[in-house]
């Protein structure tokens, strides 16, 4: 059965993403006192930040919805090996406006990836993507016999009740 839940590494990266907000917020846009400190995700090898997901099935497809404002979608790569889908890109930091004119800083630069396994029962070779207005949509169709289908609970009548179970002292 096709069975969708949030992750343990979604709760990793919302966690991460608040960290980083309130060293932003307590020590300024590098984090951490010192411009050493913008090394550390090149250091860390780890991405920059990690767009917001959604994912649901409408219609017959599994959807996953990307955050990803201010990006342009010539940045972004798609690829697909098996069942595994992997988004990667970069958000440029404007060149026009230099580190000291900051007031406030917000956004997160730089380069993102997040990969996602598709459950069983997707159709990858036909998996569709689209970006509108900032945010990315990968969908691809499900085998009618992977979706969700509700199952009836029938209530037995009393003669094909089965006796219960008395509890043993």
């Amino acid at each position: 059965m096709l069975s969708l839940s949030r992750s343990l590494f979604d709760d990793l990266f919302s966690m991460n993403r608040a960290l980083d907000n309130f060293l932003e917020r307590s020590w300024g846009p590098s984090g951490l006192a010192g411009p050493a400190t913008r090394l550390l995700p090149t250091l860390m090898l780890a991405p920059s930040f990690y767009p917001e997901v959604e994912s649901y099935i409408k219609d017959g497809k599994l959807v996953y919805r990307l955050a990803l404002p201010g990006i342009d979608p010539k940045n972004v790569d798609l690829s697909i090996v098996g069942n595994q889908v992997t988004v990667k890109g970069e958000r440029s930091s404007p060149a026009e406006i230099k580190d000291e004119d900051w007031n406030v800083r917000e956004f997160r630069y730089g380069q993102f990836e997040r990969t996602f396994t598709l459950p069983e029962g997707v159709e990858v070779d036909k998996l569709n993507a689209t970006f509108s207005n900032g945010v990315l949509e990968i969908s691809a169709p499900v085998a009618k016999e992977q979706l969700p289908r509700k199952i009836e609970v029938k209530q037995l009548s009393t003669s094909e009740q089965k006796p219960q179970l008395k509890a043993s002292a």
